[in-house]
């Protein structure tokens, strides 16, 4: 074989092997999302962020954004809903509505759900509900969504245990270290 020959085989065995070895995210192909979480889900321990026990002290969405201050710790009850998707897709974080709210379903057989608002939330929605971050041990945003990490489904009653996060502008956020799910 002719070096001009040599180089042109082993050129070519190097594309084809290039191309063969590649991820289907290089290939144009997309993974799919559930598999995606669901590797994460298996790589973070669960158990780190589900309450066993009820903490005691629980207070509702509305009574926690008037009284709450900024990095105290607070204990906050509600049900996760509020908005017409109330997760936040591949994180630990949803929208969780004051316990004193309902979701109920929008027309017979729709299969959407609503609030059914109360006299507090009939003008300014935001009053009733805001958006609770898991974090780990560091401050971050758990990276799984917290359906699958905590098997938490929309209209769950949760009690969540963490610190209020309250700006100047009255903004208010939970970073949560646990969620205990009531039956």
């Amino acid at each position: 074989m002719t070096k001009m020959h040599s180089t042109l085989l082993f050129g070519l065995l190097g594309t084809v092997t290039a191309v063969g070895c590649g991820t289907a995210a290089d290939s144009g192909k997309s993974i799919p999302t559930t598999t995606r979480v669901s590797n994460a889900a298996a790589s973070i321990d669960a158990s780190h962020y589900k309450l066993a026990e009820e903490p005691e002290g629980a207070v509702g969405v509305i009574a926690a954004r008037e009284s709450a201050e900024d990095g105290a710790a607070l204990v906050l009850v509600g049900r996760i809903g509020g908005a017409a998707n109330p997760w936040i897709d591949g994180r630990a974080a949803f929208t969780l509505l004051d316990p004193s709210m309902s979701v109920v379903a929008n027309g017979q057989d729709s299969g959407e759900t609503e609030l059914c608002l109360d006299d507090c939330c009939a003008v300014d929605r935001q009053n009733c509900t805001t958006l609770v971050k898991i974090v780990d041990g560091q401050g971050k945003l758990v990276a799984v969504d917290s359906r699958e990490l905590l098997g938490v489904k929309e209209s769950d009653m949760v009690v969540v245990k963490g610190t209020a996060q309250k700006d100047k502008s009255g903004n208010f956020v939970m970073l949560a270290s646990g969620v205990y799910i009531r039956n």
